[in-house]
Formats: C-alpha cells, sequence, structure tokens
C-alpha cells in the first residue's frame, strides 16, 4: 500500500510571501506608476501647446481669409469701376511692400479682443461672456512683400502676404507664420 501524503506544509514552515518579496514587488509597482505618471503630465502639457499652436494658426488664417475678402472686394471694384466701399487695410499702395504690420490682439480662443491700436473690440462682452477670457494672449501681425522689379501695370496685383502669430507659452515667445499669395 502507498503512504498518503499531506498537501499541508510541514509544521512550522509558513506559507505567502516573505517580507523581501513583498518590497520588491512594491518597488517594481511603484517605478512603474511614477514613469506613468510622467507620460501623463507630459501629455497633458503636449495637448495644451497643440491647443495653443491650433488656435494661432485658426488666428492666422482668420487675418488671411480678411486680407483676401478685402482682395477680392477690390479686384471686384476695380474691374467693375466701381468705388470700393471697405477701407483699405491690406491693399493699400499696391506694389510696395509693407513691414510688420499689427493687425490685432486675441484671446486664448482665438476670438479677437483688441484692434491694432489697442482698443478693444464693439460687443465684447457679447462676444466673450466670459471676462476671464478677454485678455490678450495672442499677437497677429502681417507684412506685403514687394515686388523686385516694377509693379505689373494691369488692373490686378498680385502679392504674397504673410501672417505671424506670437504669444507667450511657457515663459517663451513663440511664432507661428502663414502665407498666401492673394490677388487684388
Amino acid at each position: 500500500m502507498s503512504a498518503v501524503r499531506s498537501t499541508n506544509p510541514r509544521p512550522g514552515s509558513q506559507a505567502g510571501f516573505s517580507m523581501v518579496e513583498f518590497l520588491v514587488a512594491a518597488f517594481i509597482l511603484a517605478f512603474g506608476l511614477l514613469g506613468l505618471m510622467t507620460l501623463q503630465v507630459g501629455a497633458v502639457s503636449q495637448a495644451a501647446t497643440g491647443r495653443s499652436r491650433v488656435t494661432a494658426a485658426y488666428v492666422a488664417e482668420l487675418v488671411l481669409q480678411r486680407a483676401q475678402l478685402e482682395g477680392q472686394h477690390y479686384y471686384l471694384a476695380k474691374s467693375t469701376s466701381v468705388t470700393p466701399t471697405l477701407s483699405a487695410v491690406f491693399t493699400a499702395s499696391p506694389g510696395t511692400a509693407i513691414t510688420n504690420t499689427t493687425f490685432g490682439y486675441f484671446n486664448v480662443d482665438g476670438v479677437q479682443v483688441q484692434d491694432a491700436a489697442g482698443t478693444a473690440v464693439a460687443n465684447l462682452a457679447t462676444l466673450v461672456p466670459d471676462a476671464n477670457k478677454r485678455g490678450r494672449y495672442y499677437t497677429a501681425s502681417w507684412a506685403r512683400r514687394g515686388y523686385l522689379g516694377n509693379a505689373p501695370a494691369t488692373t490686378a496685383q498680385s502679392q504674397e502676404f504673410v501672417v505671424n502669430v506670437t504669444w507667450v507659452e511657457s515663459a517663451q515667445t513663440r511664432t507661428l507664420s502663414m502665407s498666401r499669395f492673394l490677388r487684388y
């Protein structure tokens, strides 16, 4: 007959983890969680930077669209001999170069809050109900490159417009530039 073995450990021995095994496991877990926290902080920081860049691109696109609208308006007015109704901001002195000119100031959401002179835009309280978001965050400026020779004598001008949007992020000044050739 065979002897029956007991599944119980020997008397006096203990089952489970030793203190050293527990401390090693806790150290590995803490090291892994610390790595995950570092990744989370980096992800949040990159998301904020990405949001700032997307908003800056939005502001630059708004200014370029305004320049394009004015250009189309003036081109149509020239071709039909109609007096333009828009005031010339971007299309004054066709063919010449215009250096860095401030267009306006925009808040953290990309809404214009001040014009080039620093005056608050009309209906600002309606446009931005949250008073904490009415501050200047982005500065949009533009430039128009001049012709290398004489400007064409035709009724249409076509020049490159460059928009620069600057803002301060993490104590560093950031700049985004966007350009487009516009006909006017």
